[in-house]
C-alpha cells in the first residue's frame, strides 16, 4: 500500500467509525477490518493507569469463547508478554518464541486453540488508557507486515477507542478530574516532595487549607496517601 491508498484507507476508516452508535457496531465492523487485512481474530485490552497494582482492564475479542475461559482460567494476563506491551505506548511485537520465552505454556495453549500467528501493538488513548491490540490466524506461516499492515492495525486500534470513548462505553471511562488553581499548585510541590508545612510557606497559606486540599484530592483519586496522589495524578495527566 502506497501513501496515497493508505491516507484514502485512512479517512475510509475514520469515516466508517464516525457513523456508528452502538458498540456492538463498532466490534462487528472491527471484526470485518480484520478479516480484509488477512487475520481470523482480534483481541483488543484496554487497560486504564491507575491504580497502578490493579488497574482497571477490558477485553474485546472475536478469539473462541473456549480460549478466553481457557486464558483467564490459567491466569496468562499475569505473565503475558503481550500485555506487558502496554508498559510502552507505541511498541509492537510479532508473535514467535523468543516473545513467550518466560511463559512458554502461552504460546503452546495459543496454537493449540487456532491461535497459530499473530502480531500485537499498543496505542494509547486520548485519556491516556492503553490499548493492547492483537491479531492473529489460524494458519502457522510467517507474517507479512510489510506494506504498511503495522500502521493500519496501530490506526484501527486507535480509532475503536476513539469510538469507545465517544459512546461513553464504560471500557473507556477514566478518572474524569478537574482542578482549581490553588489545588494543581498544592499537587504540584506534594509531586516535589515538599510537606504540607513547607507547602503553606511556600503559598502563603495555612497549613490547614493545604491539608484540607490534598484531602479532598485523595478521595477524588481514590487514592491512599498524600504520595499517591501526585503519582495518580501524573498518570492521568493532571500534572
Amino acid at each position: 500500500m502506497n501513501t496515497d491508498n493508505y491516507f484514502v484507507w485512512q479517512r475510509s476508516v475514520h469515516h466508517a467509525y464516525q457513523q456508528l452508535s452502538s458498540v456492538q457496531q463498532v466490534t462487528d465492523l472491527l471484526s470485518q477490518q480484520v478479516r480484509e487485512l488477512g487475520f481470523d481474530y482480534y483481541g483488543l485490552v484496554i487497560r486504564h493507569p491507575v491504580p497502578f497494582t490493579r488497574p482497571k482492564t477490558f477485553i474485546y475479542s472475536n478469539t473462541p469463547t473456549a480460549w478466553l475461559d481457557h486464558y483467564h482460567q490459567q491466569k496468562f494476563m499475569d505473565n503475558d508478554p503481550v500485555i506487558a506491551l502496554s508498559r510502552r505506548p507505541g511498541s509492537q511485537a510479532v508473535w514467535e518464541d523468543a516473545l513467550f520465552e518466560h511463559n512458554p505454556p502461552l504460546w503452546q495453549d495459543a496454537r493449540a486453540f487456532g491461535l497459530r500467528a499473530g502480531f500485537s501493538c499498543s496505542v494509547m488513548a486520548a485519556n491516556r488508557a492503553c490499548g493492547i491490540f492483537s491479531v492473529a490466524k489460524g494458519e502457522e506461516a510467517p507474517l507479512a507486515l510489510q506494506n504498511g499492515l503495522p500502521e493500519q492495525l496501530r490506526y484501527l486500534a486507535e480509532q475503536v477507542m476513539a469510538t469507545l470513548i465517544r459512546l461513553n462505553d464504560s471500557s473507556m471511562c477514566a478518572l474524569n478530574i478537574t482542578l482549581t488553581r490553588r489545588e494543581r499548585e498544592i499537587l504540584l510541590w506534594t509531586a516535589e516532595g515538599k510537606t504540607a508545612a513547607e507547602i503553606s510557606l511556600i503559598l502563603s497559606i495555612s497549613e490547614h487549607t493545604v491539608n484540607y486540599h490534598q484531602k479532598n484530592m485523595q478521595k477524588r483519586l481514590n487514592a491512599p496517601n498524600k504520595t499517591q496522589i501526585a503519582c495518580y495524578a501524573a498518570a492521568v495527566g493532571l500534572l
